[in-house]
């Protein structure tokens, strides 16, 4: 699940930013030259009372420091240049009890309590052809509407697989890969598939690799637009379009628009059904340090949207819920404020409500067909001094729904009511 809102814009800004990452690391740079390396310090708090008692655990407390380990070479000399990136990560457990464990975090043994660390180091190496397309195999942190990495808990999850982007185009990026294996965030191992749908009792549902074809292009500072497509073996075939426009009404007020469609076929071997038509439309009003957003989704089909880690640019995806059951819809509305207009750089506030409806109660086994998410959020990051970079996050969320409602995806227990809290502290030396 992704727990942050992750619109059409975001996705385009993402792939045109990588692209114009490729461009940049010119033929002429070196191995050596054009390489760069930082270390990212994260330590994470998660809370998360089950109002409901969820599963025989009343709650899942840990916490845990984090510590990520990125190298990217530049490319050799010459119309096809070579290099090499490598990632390493690694989790220690700060505190965590036999009976808290679940949050994401870190692994649970068998036993039912969590390592006292974990880590693994990743590695991909790559070809740069005539300074615009790039040709890369092995680790991935893909980021697109239909296959995505996550980050949202102590360390990010990755593919493993081979891709090809293409910038030769002002504005236009594309890329098309297959991934072929997928390691979660509090996993040290890679799993044999890049995606596997599993039921409550960890039993294997469906497995299948993943082929990807998209890209996206900027008509003009105010308009972008993004086209997806996916085959997941054994599981679904999916297309995604996403428009994003921004306009400025001024006086210092902006009005941003995000449209974003999923349409979902089901390729399953089994009496599963992924069949799902997904959108949401959100639209934004910034008036000068004050931003706010009012945002409708609907979900139709056969079954909720089914996704993987961070592959659900929808609107209403938020901390805990994405509101993606089958048949459901939901309503959003946001205020966002920059600190800076009180004298506070670095400071924003977040408050959201989210309201779903309309959920096909029978088809879960459910006894009520709404549920509602609230979100408040405070994000700092100290502008000078010795400190200066460290961010300070945290995040609260209040769930209520019923506890039979329940999208396939329930790996964090996401289910029935649920009060949370998050605090992340996190910082980055740039060593290269």
């Amino acid at each position: 699940m992704k727990h942050a809102i992750k619109w059409t814009s975001v996705a385009l800004a993402v792939a045109m930013g990588n692209g114009l990452i490729a461009a940049q690391a010119t033929a002429g740079e070196g191995f050596v030259e054009g390489a760069s390396a930082d270390l990212t310090s994260r330590t994470f708090y998660f809370n998360r009372d089950f109002r409901n008692n969820n599963q025989g655990q009343s709650k899942a407390d840990e916490t845990a420091q984090g510590f990520i380990l990125n190298f990217e070479s530049g490319f050799t000399e010459g119309p096809i240049g070579f290099g090499a990136d490598i990632t390493a990560l690694m989790g220690i457990k700060l505190d965590s009890g036999g009976g808290t464990t679940g949050t994401g975090l870190l692994p649970t043994r068998n036993n039912g309590k969590a390592p006292g660390e974990y880590s693994h180091i990743r590695g991909a190496a790559k070809m740069q052809i005539l300074e615009d397309t790039e040709v890369r195999y092995g680790t991935h942190f893909v980021d697109n509407p239909v296959i995505a990495y996550d980050d949202i808990r102590l360390l990010p999850s990755h593919y493993f697989g081979y891709s090809v982007s293409n910038s030769s185009i002002d504005g236009l990026f594309v890329e098309l890969g297959r991934m072929t294996h997928r390691s979660d965030m509090e996993q040290s191992s890679q799993d044999s598939r890049a995606f596997i749908d599993t039921d409550d009792n960890g039993d294997l549902l469906a497995r299948g690799n993943v082929t990807y074809l998209g890209g996206s292009y900027q008509f003009n500072p105010a308009l972008a637009a993004s086209v997806y497509s996916s085959k997941a073996d054994n599981l679904w075939r999916r297309h995604h379009f996403g428009l994003s426009h921004s306009a400025d009404l001024g006086n210092g007020m902006t009005l941003g628009t995000d449209l974003s469609h999923y349409h979902t076929s089901d390729r399953s071997n089994n009496n599963l059904d992924y069949g799902n038509k997904a959108t949401s439309l959100a639209v934004t009003l910034g008036a000068g340090y004050h931003a706010i957003t009012g945002a409708y989704q609907r979900m139709s089909g056969n079954a909720g949207y089914e996704y993987f880690d961070g592959a659900v640019y929808l609107a209403n995806s938020v901390q805990v819920l994405d509101f993606n059951a089958k048949d459901e819809r939901s309503w959003h509305a946001a205020y966002q404020y920059d600190f800076a207009g009180a004298g506070i750089p670095g400071l924003g506030f977040t408050a959201r409500y989210i309201r779903g409806s309309n959920i096909d109660a029978d088809f879960y086994g459910a006894t009520s067909d709404t549920r509602w998410e609230r979100n408040f959020a405070l994000d700092y990051t100290i502008q000078s001094g010795a400190l200066a970079g460290l961010n300070l996050k945290w995040m609260n969320a209040t769930v209520r729904q019923d506890r039979n409602l329940v999208v396939r995806q329930d790996r964090y227990r996401d289910r029935g009511d649920i009060d949370e809290n998050r605090v992340v502290a996190s910082y980055t030396w740039n060593l290269l």
